[in-house]
């Protein structure tokens, strides 16, 4: 079976045009994020590929910004080896975890992430708020800045760019929204389709 195309995504919007406004549906759909978890996603843009069914079901994305985390890892080679410890930072916290998070606002830039570096934009905005610290709180945090700086630096060209797999996320997400909430008129578009 061939797989969806972006240009297969925007003719499927326009099919649904009738039924649905696409730009305004939920991104909180619990039939969504079940489909998506259960990696029941042939015909959806971007997590058709046993990899990225492999990667749904053990994200198990259960929100929009664990999706876009999850086509990020599926779809970014340098970032791909690091989606276990993604799924570890939920119940296992490794041992500098708590070291760079004392730190709140770095607490607060990778809570999307569950406390990992995943973002080029996170790396920078760490790096800006460090910059601006003052000289007694980068003193008192210099085990945790010296820890995240060094992160940051090793991991500098593994970090993916967060507007590109957000996007990439949206229509993933608007694609699997119209396949587990109008099941038939998706297949009988998707059937069309592949003939």
């Amino acid at each position: 079976m061939r797989r969806m195309k972006e240009t297969d995504a925007r003719e499927l919007f326009t099919f649904m045009a009738d039924r649905i406004d696409i730009e305004s549906i939920p991104l909180d759909d619990d039939k969504t994020y079940e489909l998506l978890s259960k990696g029941d996603t042939d015909g959806v843009y971007m997590m058709e590929s046993n990899w990225d069914k492999y990667d749904l079901l053990q994200t198990k994305p259960q929100n929009f910004e664990e999706l876009v985390a999850c086509v990020a890892f599926s779809h970014s080679l340098l970032l791909n080896p690091y989606i276990y410890t993604y799924l570890k930072m939920t119940e296992v916290r490794p041992l500098t975890y708590p070291i760079y998070t004392k730190i709140e606002y770095v607490e607060s830039v990778l809570k999307e992430t569950r406390g990992l570096l995943v973002y080029q934009h996170q790396a920078t905005l760490i790096n800006d708020y460090i910059k601006n610290m003052s000289v007694e709180d980068k003193e008192s945090y210099r085990l945790a800045i010296r820890i995240i700086k060094t992160e940051i630096e090793r991991r500098k060209h593994t970090l993916a760019d967060y507007s590109f797999f957000y996007k990439r996320a949206l229509l993933c997400y608007r694609i699997a929204y119209i396949k587990a909430n109008l099941t038939d008129v998706f297949e009988l578009f998707w059937k069309k389709r592949c003939n």
